[in-house]
Order: C-alpha cells, then sequence, then structure tokens
C-alpha cells in the first residue's frame, strides 16, 4: 500500500524531532549526572571540613585541659601530668597528639619583661624526658608563637616542620590564675603562669576523616611560612595520571595557622559516578524514537486500510443496496415498508399485485396500511401472525395471509416498519387435510391394535401412543419420562439379552432395523408375546444414533395359531408321506409289469400316477423342510468338500430333467483341488434346485451354464439360462415362500413355490449368501456363495 507523499513528510518531520530530542535528553541526561557527581564530591568536601572541625575543637578541649589542671593545682609534678596523659589516651597511641605539657614563663631581670618559656612538664616521659628544661628561644617560631599566644590569650599553632620522617606541630594554649572579677572576665592582673602545649602530628589530623577518603577523594594541604610562602611537607609527585574530574581548594586558618585545603577526585570516584546514563538515556530515547516511527507506521497503514476498508465497504454496502432493492422488487412475497404512522414508503410488485387483486389501486404509496389492509396491526409486537383477510375478486373463499413484522431505525433513529405477507391458504388448506389423514391414521393403528413408541436416545426420554399402553398394560404417568425403558425392563430373562442384542446392532449401524419377538409380563405371572419392529430416524454427524422410532404388536394369538397350523402341516406331512410311499412303490411294481404290455394308454396312465406321485413326495418334502426351518431344528454339518465332484453330480442328476425341456446343461468344471466347507447334501438340494428352475425356464435348444468363481474367501457358483428372465414386480418377493411369476405356471411349468425360499435359508445356514441377476428377455444367473477352504484338514478344524 503507498503512503501518500504529506504522510511520509509527516513522518519525516517526526523522526527528525525524535532524534533532536533523544540528543536533548542526551546532553541533559550528561549534564544532571554531572551536576549530582559535583555535588556528591562537594558533599565528601563538607564532610572532611566537618571532621577536622571536630578534631580541631578536641584539641582544642585537650589543652583546655592540661591548662585547667596546672592552674588548678598548686605544684604539677611528673607523675601528675603522666596520671593525666593517661586518662586521656595520650600515652597508648589511640590518640592524635604525640605529647602533652606545658612551660612556665622566663622574664627579663632587667625590666621584668617576658622574654622565653622553658619546658617543666612533657609526657609520655619515656618518649619526651628529654624535652624538660628545653628553651623556646631554641626555635624562634615556637617562641614567637607562645608570646603571640601570651599577647591574645588564645590557642596558636606553630608552623608545621618536619621532625624525622613526620611533621609535627605545637598548640600552644595560654595558663591564666584568674582572681575573682564580678563580670567574669579576665582580671588583666592576674597571675599569668604559662603555657600549655600539645605536640600533634600534622599527617594524621588530614587523614582518615571520613570512610571513603583516599578512595574517593584526596586532600593536600599546603602551608605558609613567616613570609608567606606555601610550601607542602609532603610535596605531590608528579605523575602521568589523567587531571581529576573534580577539583576543590580554600583557603582555611586553624589555631592562628594559615593553610590551603586542595580536595580533588580518585578515579575511583568517577567510575562510581553513572556516566553512562547518557549513554543509557540516547540509546532508550532512539529505542522509543524507533518504536514510535513502528507504531506511526502501523497506525498510518492501518487507517489507510481502514480508510480502504470504509472504501470498499461503502461501495459493498451500495452494491448491497442495490442488490437488495432489486430483490425486494422481484421478491414473490409481497413486502410493504411503512412509518410507525402506518404510512406506506415502499412496496415491492409482489406486493402491488396483491393490492391489486384485493381491488386497491396499482401505486399506494403516500397511503396508509391500516385503510388497505385493516386486519393488519401494525401496533402489535414484532414476529409472525395469521390474519384473514377477504376474498380476492373473482373468487368467494376468504384468503388467509401470514404477516410477518420486523420494526428498525434509520440511521436518523426514525423507525420503520417492514411487513412481509405470504399467502398461506392453499398451505392452511393442505395442513387441515394433513392432520385429518393423521387422525385417520391414528384411528387406523389404534383398530389394528398398533403400539407405537418414538425414543429420544440423547435426553433418555420416549413418547409412546395410547395403543401402546394398552398393549403393554402400562398406566399413563406424568412422573415417568421413559415409559418405553421402564416397559423393558420386565421383558423374559430368557429374551432380555437378545433383545438387548438386536437393538445395540441397530442403534450401532450394524442392521438396517431392529426386528425381535419377545415374551413380556404385563401382570403378575402373564406373558405376552410381542413383535417389535424399530429403525433408527436421527443421527448426529459421527454416526451416533439420536432418535429411534418403531411399532409394537401384541402377537401372542397369532403366534398360537400359527403354532397350530406348523403342528396341523407336519401332522398332515408325516400322514401322507407314508401313503405316497405304498403308492409310489406299487406304481413302481405295476409300471415293471406294463412294460411289455402293448396296451399305450395304460401305460401312460401309470406314467402320470407316476410323475404325479413324485411331485407330492417332493411337495411333502419341502413342506417338512419348511417345518423345520420355522421351528429352527433345520440342521447343516459343514465340511471340506470338492467342489467340481459336487458340481457335476448336481447336473447329472438334473440332466434327465433338462431333456424334457430340451435344455443342455455345461458345467465350467473348477479346479479339482478346490474344496469348499460345505454340507454336501444341502448344497446339492441347492443346486439342483436352481438347475431345475433355469432348465423349467429356460428357452428350448437353449443351455443352462454352471460356472465356479473364487471371490475372496468365498467361492461364486452360478447358474445362467436365456429366457423371459424376472419381472420388476416378481423381484422383491421371489424368495418369499408359495411365490410365482404368474399362477399358470404351477399347471404349465410345476412347482410349489418354496424351493428358493428354502435354498435361501441353506445358505445363509451355511455361513453364504445368495442372488440373482436378470434382464427380461436375455440372461438370468442365480448364484449363491460358500467358504473356501484350501486345504481340507484345516476347514474340518476350522
Amino acid at each position: 500500500m503507498t503512503i501518500p507523499r504529506k504522510l511520509a513528510y509527516f513522518q519525516l518531520f517526526t523522526l527528525c524531532v525524535c532524534i533532536g530530542l533523544s540528543f536533548l535528553f542526551f546532553f541533559v541526561a550528561g549534564n544532571t549526572v554531572q551536576v549530582q557527581a559535583q555535588d556528591r564530591f562537594h558533599a565528601l568536601v563538607s564532610q572532611g571540613l566537618s571532621s577536622m572541625g571536630r578534631r580541631a575543637d578536641e584539641y582544642g578541649r585537650t589543652l583546655d585541659g592540661v591548662a585547667g589542671f596546672v592552674a588548678a593545682s598548686d605544684e604539677v609534678t611528673a607523675q601528675d601530668m603522666e596520671t593525666y596523659a593517661t586518662s586521656v589516651h595520650i600515652a597508648d597511641g589511640s590518640y592524635v597528639l604525640d605529647a602533652i605539657g606545658f612551660a612556665v614563663p622566663v622574664y627579663d631581670e632587667t625590666d621584668g619583661t617576658l622574654k622565653d618559656f622553658v619546658i617543666q612538664r612533657a609526657t609520655p616521659t619515656e618518649n619526651f624526658a628529654g624535652m624538660v628544661g628545653t628553651e623556646f628561644s631554641s626555635n624562634a617560631d615556637l617562641l614567637a608563637t607562645a608570646l603571640a599566644t601570651y599577647a591574645s590569650g588564645k590557642t596558636l599553632s606553630t608552623t608545621p616542620a618536619l621532625h624525622g620522617e613526620n611533621c609535627h606541630a605545637l598548640l600552644i594554649k595560654p595558663i591564666f590564675r584568674p582572681a575573682a572579677a564580678s563580670d567574669g572576665t579576665r582580671d588583666p592582673d592576674a597571675a599569668f603562669l604559662g603555657v600549655a602545649f600539645a605536640m600533634v602530628d600534622v599527617d594524621e589530623i588530614f587523614s582518615d576523616l571520613f570512610a571513603a577518603q583516599n578512595d574517593l577523594i584526596t586532600l593536600d594541604v599546603s602551608f605558609y611560612d613567616e613570609n608567606g610562602a606555601p610550601f607542602q611537607h609532603h610535596p605531590t609527585v608528579a605523575s602521568d595520571a589523567p587531571a581529576p574530574a573534580f577539583e576543590f581548594s580554600g583557603n582555611h586558618t586553624g589555631y592562628g595557622q594559615r593553610m590551603t585545603l586542595h580536595w580533588a577526585s580518585t578515579p575511583a570516584f568517577e567510575a562510581a559516578q553513572p556516566n553512562n546514563a547518557k549513554w543509557i538515556v540516547l540509546a532508550l530515547s532512539l529505542t522509543i524514537t524507533a518504536l514510535i516511527l513502528i507504531i506511526q507506521s502501523v497506525i498510518l497503514k492501518r487507517n489507510l486500510t481502514i480508510n480502504q476498508t470504509v472504501a470498499d465497504k461503502t461501495r459493498e454496502l451500495e452494491t448491497q443496496h442495490q442488490e437488495k432493492r432489486s430483490i425486494l422488487e422481484n421478491a414473490m412475497l409481497p413486502i410493504i415498508s411503512v412509518r410507525q404512522s402506518g404510512e406506506i414508503l415502499h412496496l415491492n410488485d409482489a406486493a402491488r399485485q396483491h393490492l391489486i387483486a384485493a381491488g386497491h389501486r396499482k401505486d399506494a404509496t403516500g397511503d396508509f396500511v391500516q385503510d388497505l389492509l385493516p386486519e393488519v396491526d401494525i401496533h402489535r409486537a414484532d414476529g409472525g401472525v395469521k390474519v384473514v383477510v377477504p376474498p380476492h375478486k373473482g373468487t368467494t373463499e376468504p384468503r388467509t395471509l401470514e404477516v410477518e413484522k420486523n420494526t428498525w431505525l434509520t440511521a436518523d433513529a426514525e423507525t420503520r416498519i417492514t411487513l412481509m405477507l405470504r399467502d398461506i391458504t392453499d398451505s392452511e388448506r393442505r395442513t387441515l387435510k394433513i392432520a385429518e389423514t393423521e387422525q385417520r391414521w391414528s384411528l387406523a393403528l389404534s383398530s389394528a391394535h398398533i403400539g407405537v413408541f418414538d425414543i429420544d436416545l440423547e435426553n433418555g426420554t420416549s413418547v409412546v401412543s395410547d395403543t401402546w399402553r394398552d398393549i403393554m398394560h402400562h398406566p399413563a404417568d406424568p412422573a415417568c419420562q421413559n415409559p418405553y425403558y421402564d416397559k423393558m425392563q420386565h421383558v423374559h430373562p430368557d429374551d432380555a439379552a437378545v433383545v438387548k442384542k438386536i437393538e445395540l446392532a441397530c442403534l450401532n449401524g450394524m442392521t438396517d432395523r431392529a426386528e425381535a419377538r419377545f415374551r413380556i409380563r404385563v401382570g403378575q405371572d402373564n406373558w405376552r408375546w410381542i413383535k417389535s419392529d424399530a429403525v433408527v430416524v436421527e443421527r448426529a454427524k459421527n454416526g451416533r444414533a439420536l432418535r429411534m422410532l418403531g411399532i409394537q404388536i401384541d402377537i401372542t394369538e397369532s403366534n398360537k395359531l400359527e403354532q397350530m397350523k406348523h403342528d396341523f402341516v407336519a401332522t398332515v406331512s408325516h400322514e401322507l408321506r407314508t401313503p405316497l410311499t405304498s403308492i409310489k412303490g406299487a406304481l413302481g411294481l405295476l409300471e415293471a409289469q406294463t412294460q411289455d404290455d402293448p396296451d399305450a394308454g395304460a401305460v401312460r396312465l401309470v406314467q402320470i400316477a407316476t410323475a404325479n406321485c413324485d411331485r407330492l413326495v417332493a411337495l411333502v418334502n419341502d413342506i417338512l423342510d419348511m417345518e423345520k426351518i420355522n421351528a429352527g431344528s433345520m440342521t447343516v454339518v459343514p465340511k471340506p468338500e470338492k467342489l467340481g465332484d459336487i458340481v457335476t453330480l448336481a447336473a447329472e442328476q438334473v440332466e434327465p430333467y433338462a431333456s424334457e425341456w430340451k435344455v443342455e446343461i455345461d458345467v465350467d468344471t473348477p479346479d479339482p483341488d478346490h474344496h469348499v466347507l460345505t454340507d454336501k447334501n444341502r448344497i446339492m438340494q441347492v443346486l439342483t434346485n436352481l438347475l431345475s428352475n433355469a432348465c423349467k425356464f429356460a428357452y428350448p435348444e437353449t443351455a443352462v451354464t454352471v460356472t465356479t468363481a473364487p471371490v475372496g474367501d468365498m467361492t461364486k457358483i452360478s447358474v445362467t439360462n436365456l429366457g423371459n428372465g424376472i419381472s420388476e414386480e416378481f423381484r422383491e418377493r421371489i424368495f418369499q415362500p408359495f411365490s410365482q411369476a404368474e399362477a399358470s405356471n404351477t399347471r404349465q411349468r410345476g412347482g410349489t413355490g418354496l424351493g428358493l425360499n428354502i435354498s435361501r435359508h441353506l445358505v445363509e445356514a451355511m455361513g453364504g449368501e445368495i442372488g440373482f441377476d436378470s434382464v427380461p428377455g436375455e440372461e438370468t444367473v442365480f448364484w449363491f456363495t460358500c467358504p473356501s477352504t484350501e486345504d481340507p484338514d484345516v476347514a474340518m478344524v476350522a
């Protein structure tokens, strides 16, 4: 997205301002650090000066003590002086003063003027005993200082001088024995006793003034001689070290001695200052500048994007407005837009057509909807409502309209109402018919005594019909939310597991329907047979069943009738089989005797009787098989069999029957080692049934083909013929018992309609499937499958 020129200039201006401010902050931060460092330096200087003052006061107090001690004593012995020195820690080396003492004055004998002083006491004696008797006149500066002390009455210091490696100075204080005075001042006539003195190590006076001295700050002291020339007792040695960043020099007078104090910062002091702060401030400022530029760029691009989006949305809204207007104009539903007062602002063509059909003018803009449609209440709450309006011109049936009201606000907060009209006259008519139909179905179900249940599997509830409650003897109970589940707890214990398995298979999608027959207790000891048929009518996206719908019928009485029928059929079939066997044997003997009889009519009658006897025997056998199947007593014993032998044997058995219908049988013989797992007698029964049907319904002079093919772990056996094929209407019931395509087939081609039904049960019992494919007038293929096995021994184990 291209940034406009003005915005680019604005960004450049912002960059310049931010960079200028960054360097301004850089210089301000540097100056602030410098000022703060200067303040810290002067604070250390002030701390040193304060320490010096305290030390000077301490020396003065010591001299005051010596002077007071001497003035208060008639005679001060050496021992007294030593004791005093010990009390003030002079002798133990823990004090800056090296020695204390006092000297007595010496007057001129001629004029009585003070001319000298002689040291009378000095302590510690072990170090300074030699000073006793020393005259001050031996040192001109010492005598001058003592005389000045006497004249001024103040404590004064001699000029520092080197004594060996150390520099010392004497603090001298005059000692007067004061006479009493009324105003408290010193009497000029008081006796002058001498001077008290203290020897001071000058180096120690100016060292260790505070903890950080010499680490953070250094002190050089310059003194002045009698000529006013400055000197240092330890001159500063010149070095290549850089000049200190902070220095301070000041004149100071202490005890009459003038000195110059020069304070200087050390590299450690300068390194301890936050000199990098200005660079940090510059880096942060430049970083903030970069962030400001990034944020500004993002905001500018965002604003450009928003402006572009607004422009696109404006165009899109305009397009949508035109599109909606086009939709409204071309909508099939009548749509009317009105003010809150009911004045019509806009209506589409469908609304105009509706009003015209109702007898109103074509353009109703500006009219009030209350006048055109008085049945519509625009002041009701939003939503849909049904109203009945007069019939259109040329009709007599009143019209039913569904009116949907929607209230909305314009951008100017003006209330607008949209009315959508839908003519539901036909829908209402159909709804009424559906309701009548449902009522008839309900009556039909009730008359047929069929109970209906609807289970909500997600919420664990169910809804059942009144007929279901009658069948199950389950009275209505409002507190029972799942009557179906409640009643199914009374299923006979022998049937409960089977019913549950069938329902789970249907719920899990393994079967389409849940068909079951079971016993359920409806009284104390009254068990009723119930037939249930249910399907899952709703599933979630993941396949989970949500709703099941089904019916249940009481088949107790029909079961009894069915059992009676089965018993009757079985009895009749068994009773018929014995005489039929005798008749067939007799006919066989008779046929053997008539073979040489020239009476062709008699031979023909015997043949007809034999054929009908065989037919009756086959019918009885089929009926007995059906009874076994229905009773669940049909058994199969699968074992490995050679498929080629079975197919060949079946073809040989049906060959005479095929000749009657002028049809040949072609067998595609399978591999001699191909084995199937089956019951040989039952598979022969299935295969001969399919072959005989194929021969009966094949075109004359055609061939019925038997083929085999492996399909996975199964073997597919197919019987194919060319004939009329199977009609569409007969295909759904072809495997049902007693089913035939046409009633005349029984007379023309024979058969009972039980063969395919029995074949289906036998194939399924042996683990296979059966089916067919047919094209009317062309080829028809009946097929079934059997499990394959390569090794007969393995098949026997299986």
